[in-house]
């Protein structure tokens, strides 16, 4: 078993100090300031683990800490009242290790005392809390054993001293539940990933003259009140759109959102005529009563995720914050409900065949790449927003847009074609289906490897700018750093990389201090060359031909990673074989991977 990935852990740890730590109980012991930290981060992991199990409140989870000096191998102490379960846990917070014999063997230990009620060795966490303890064991169906870790697993010699505990007749407590809970890395991967994730929409919608298809998907039509919808809007926010292409992107930046706005405004009764109508798909769809006045009859839907018309529900919504007194009521909507999980392949399908009514862009299908998603909930743990759909609020520092992603994540590929195809042909990065597009997004890639990536292209591009800006103009020199701009920030970026691997974001602020020498020397280094390469073309005709950029990278790499006198090189130089990737691989590869970090 895996342990917890760093990146996870540097978000737990996040996690456990500012959610738990200020609840826990005072340590009892007096230890140094940073082992102070460090063991309450160790106690604060004991709580998560029954925050997240039994859903109950930080701070109600952290009163149920005793883990401290004499705890006797019991980490947290909790009596869940719905399910009259008394539950003891141990939890340990490591970076690799699994959970061994000799910690199995002391939490069997102190369950031993507690169901005898022998308090005597225990600590004054538990001392204090004796009668509530008395009252648990008194009032408890079951008893239940977790043990929580971020290590390797648990050892199969842990296993079997814990199953020694259950296998014990003499024990005689029928309540001892004979299965251990295990809460390890992937369960708390999972769970910290679902802080960020938008809630399922479990709704009723009303639909007027429905009919349904049963085969091969079921699916109901019919025509739904648009206020209706503006009020699921209202309510459920993003999460309605969860499995949408989109999110809503103004009325501002659409003219078919500027029209549904007017025919609300000047004929509500005429927007059935003149909208597409609205897609959902839901998990299921269940039907309820019926209105003999109206004609409408409800369906209870679960997973309800609109895939086409957000733009025509949140449009709606906009008019109607805008107008407070206007009425909609006669406006209604073709609505479509069918029956298919969102993140299956048919839930997909649909979604790309029936968003047309906008401008769509190949980069806008990113959204079904279920990758992205994990990318967003990741980056939300550290103060970003990733905004990998398209709307209109991706601004301000904090935020990442995907556009912002692909030209990031392009600077740093080995490949010298990203650096040509960024100046050329930018939209071949976007297309979901393309190998550049997969290149880009592995499934390795983390949350923070993304955020500390933008933000080593941030610095260097500001500086770059300013570089091209203070240059005389129309020079030379102001068109190298113009049109070498993608050139120059690969070959930064790869002297990053282990900061920008780090499995903690990286303070904004230290950045240009750590980049502006270097960055200044390669820009006298670019411009060297570029006056040596530059004779009869172009700086923008040159840095847009595959051939002219991978050869130009290779001896501004070997400059300025001062690798002139490798004995490796001149061999390397003459390898350029159709096999390869890309053009002069070999070279480009062995001078990437030596590049001096940072």
């Amino acid at each position: 078993m895996a342990a917890l990935e760093p990146q996870y852990m540097t978000i737990l740890k996040k996690v456990l100090a500012e959610r738990f730590v200020p609840f826990l109980p005072p340590l009892l012991g007096a230890a140094r300031p940073e082992d102070q930290a460090t063991k309450q981060l160790s106690r604060a992991f004991s709580a998560f683990a029954l925050h997240k199990l039994l859903n109950i409140t930080p701070k109600d989870a952290a009163a149920s800490v005793v883990d401290d000096f004499n705890d006797k191998g019991l980490d947290a102490i909790h009596y869940y009242a719905p399910t009259e379960t008394l539950y003891l846990l141990q939890a340990k917070l490591k970076e690799s290790e699994q959970f061994k014999q000799d910690e199995a063997q002391s939490f069997c230990a102190g369950i031993r005392l507690l169901l005898k009620q022998d308090f005597m060795g225990f600590n004054g966490n538990v001392q204090n809390r004796k009668a509530e303890i008395e009252g648990a064991l008194d009032a408890c169906s079951r008893i239940k054993l977790v043990v929580s870790c971020t290590g390797e697993g648990v050892s199969q010699s842990a296993m079997d001293a814990l199953q020694l505990l259950l296998d014990d007749d003499d024990l005689d407590e029928e309540r001892l539940d004979k299965q251990v809970d295990y809460y390890a890395a992937a369960d708390i991967t999972r769970d910290l990933l679902a802080e960020q994730a938008y809630p399922p929409v479990h709704t009723d919608i009303a639909l007027q003259k429905h009919a349904k298809v049963e085969s091969p998907r079921t699916t109901y039509y019919g025509i739904a009140r648009l206020a209706d919808l503006v009020a699921l809007h209202k309510d459920k926010g993003k999460a309605l759109y969860e499995r949408n292409i989109r999110y809503f992107l103004g009325s501002s930046r659409s003219d078919v959102n500027k029209a549904i706005k007017a025919t609300l405004r000047d004929d509500p009764g005429s927007f059935f005529y003149l909208n597409n109508g609205v897609t959902a798909v839901c998990d299921e769809i269940d039907l309820k009563g019926k209105n003999p006045n109206s004609g409408f009859r409800k369906f209870k839907v679960r997973g309800l995720s609109i895939i086409n018309g957000a733009q025509t529900v949140a449009s709606a919504a906009e008019f109607v914050n805008q107008h407070p007194g206007s009425n909609i009521d006669d406006a209604k909507v073709m609505l479509t409900l069918i029956k298919a999980p969102a993140d299956g392949q048919f839930g997909k399908r649909v979604t790309k065949a029936r968003n047309h009514q906008n401008p769509v862009q190949m980069a806008n299908f990113a959204s079904l790449d279920e990758n992205q998603e994990r990318l967003r909930q990741e980056i939300a743990h550290l103060g970003f927003a990733y905004h990998y759909r398209p709307e209109a609020a991706a601004t301000g520092p904090q935020a990442i847009s995907l556009d912002e992603a692909l030209r990031v994540l392009a600077s740093r590929q080995d490949d010298p074609r990203y650096a040509v195809w960024l100046k050329s042909e930018p939209a071949r990065l976007s297309n979901p289906e393309s190998t550049e597009y997969q290149a880009l997004f592995p499934v390795t890639l983390t949350g923070v490897s993304l955020v500390n990536a933008v933000l080593c292209h941030r610095a260097i591009r500001t500086l770059v700018v300013d570089y091209e800006q203070k240059a005389a103009a129309r020079s030379q020199e102001k068109l190298i750093y113009r049109h070498a701009i993608h050139v120059i920030t690969a070959v930064m970026m790869k002297r990053l990389r282990q900061r920008m691997g780090a499995a903690a974001a990286i303070d904004v602020a230290t950045i240009p201090g750590l980049i502006s020498q270097p960055l200044d020397q390669l820009r006298q280094q670019t411009f060297d060359l570029g006056q040596q390469r530059l004779l009869g073309e172009g700086p923008l005709a040159y840095f847009r031909n595959q051939g002219s950029v991978a050869s130009f990278m290779v001896d501004l790499m070997e400059t300025h990673f001062a690798l002139t006198a490798d004995p490796t090189l001149p061999a390397l130089r003459n390898i350029n074989t159709p096999a390869d990737g890309y053009p002069r691989k070999r070279v480009i590869d062995f001078l990437s991977q030596r590049a001096p970090q940072i």
